[in-house]
């Protein structure tokens, strides 16, 4: 019976629940049943070279995306017998020589673009530019963005490629940008292997035992122990390297707060508590809380304010001129606010390098509040913005404690200010 119209075809398929039916030259529909779309599937049926009858899926009966009508079933059907005869070869090899084919065809670039495409919703905007820099300046170079898919393969000697290039990255003691790089190849690859674009199904920059891939370093950020914090603020007060006032600003607010430096100098003066300033509160999708996006980042972090925060606070507010951001940009900056690395760059100017990093206060904060001020671990650790330790906590403790982070911040404060801290 050979089918002539898209109306005839329709009137075929609701003629039986499930089963074969064939509509003319050699190709047919099975119908299955217990299908919402009615489980209706186009195939072709060939004899192989020992006269075996053998059966190829064509497509998905449908109009949507993916799907084919009845015309354009034949018209598949007639490309694959076409190419059978000319290639001399049976009609099953048509789907597997494509698929090689299109494999051929994506090259790492693809792969890169791609999988920053499909990340870009799911990870801060600070995170997807440092995946971004990370793949097109360190990594693109040494891979190369042509460079076929296939060639990356473990089998066609992929992995020494991606090796080659994570051990040119480490060069120079970069171990811990080779190490972040590594991971990120290695998720580019398992996202070309998830979207079939790799066969072999080994990722070529995965991680053995045994083998020489770059370790994250392990060292701290540099601290500096209690007793030498009089004259660390002896050295701010006295700003002998001639410091903007917004880094001076920035950095005793974050001796006081022991906020990270991207989420300090993102503070917004709508963040305050209108009726009366005593607290802060910091969204949780701020750059430098570290929350995870579309995981905890509806989680916000409060800061109260004690008085001699709020004294520095007023002077800010001075030089704020209207804009919604507490530290303004010096001169011409990328950010539309003091750049994050403000602090950083003040502490080195005073001589700090090596000494001490606006991270590694959170260390002198956190062992000087238990060991001085003798406060519970948890309170200090939710001040400095982390969540309750462990899933069965993180799902269940929605306690904030903040009774106590006031009367730790107010000690902690009084503590700078007794040391030399001059607000």
């Amino acid at each position: 019976m050979y089918i002539r119209t898209e109306k005839d075809f329709i009137s075929l398929i609701s003629s039986f629940a499930v089963g074969k039916k064939g509509i003319g030259e050699g190709l047919v529909i099975r119908k299955q049943s217990g299908n919402k779309s009615g489980g209706v599937y186009f195939k072709g049926i060939y004899r192989n070279k020992s006269a075996e009858q053998r059966e190829i899926h064509i497509g998905t009966y449908g109009k949507g995306i993916g799907e084919l009508t009845l015309k354009q079933a034949r018209e598949k059907w007639e490309e694959i017998k076409c190419w059978s005869r000319v290639q001399g070869k049976e009609p099953c090899d048509f789907t597997k020589e494509r698929k090689q084919i299109l494999l051929s065809q994506k090259t790492f670039n693809d792969a890169v673009e791609k999988y920053l495409e499909v990340k870009k919703a799911k990870i801060k905007p600070t995170t997807f530019k440092e995946y971004q820099m990370k793949l097109n300046n360190q990594i693109m170079p040494l891979i190369g963005g042509t460079t076929e898919l296939k060639e990356l393969e473990w089998a066609n000697g992929g992995r020494r490629l991606v090796m080659d290039a994570v051990m040119q990255i480490s060069s120079g003691d970069k171990h811990d940008l080779a190490h972040r790089c590594q991971n990120l190849m290695r998720q580019v690859f398992n996202f070309s292997i998830s979207r079939g674009w790799m066969s072999d199904g080994r990722n070529p920059a995965g991680k053995m035992t045994g083998d020489d891939s770059p370790v994250a370093s392990t060292k701290h950020h540099p601290a500096i122990g209690w007793e030498e914090v009089p004259a660390l603020l002896r050295e701010i007060q006295l700003n002998r390297c001639n410091s903007h006032i917004q880094s001076v600003l920035a950095t005793k607010l974050m001796l006081m707060t022991f906020l990270r430096a991207g989420s300090l100098t993102r503070l917004e003066w709508g963040w305050f508590e209108t009726d009366f300033p005593s607290t802060i509160t910091i969204p949780g999708s701020t750059s430098g809380l570290k929350r995870r996006q579309g995981i905890n980042d509806d989680i916000p972090h409060q800061v109260p304010i004690t008085p001699e925060m709020g004294q520095v606070f007023d002077t800010l507010r001075e030089f704020s001129g209207g804009s919604k951001y507490v530290f303004q940009p010096m001169r011409s900056s990328r950010f539309p606010h003091l750049d994050p690395s403000a602090p950083n760059n003040f502490l080195k100017s005073l001589g700090y390098e090596g000494k001490l990093r606006a991270h590694g206060w959170r260390r002198v904060a956190l062992t000087t509040g238990i060991d001085v001020l003798k406060f519970d671990r948890d309170v200090i650790r939710r001040q400095m913005g982390h969540l309750p330790e462990g899933k069965v906590n993180r799902a269940y403790d929605g306690s904030l404690r903040m009774d106590e982070r006031k009367d730790f911040m107010n000690q902690w404060s009084q503590l700078l200010i007794e040391a030399g801290l001059k607000v």
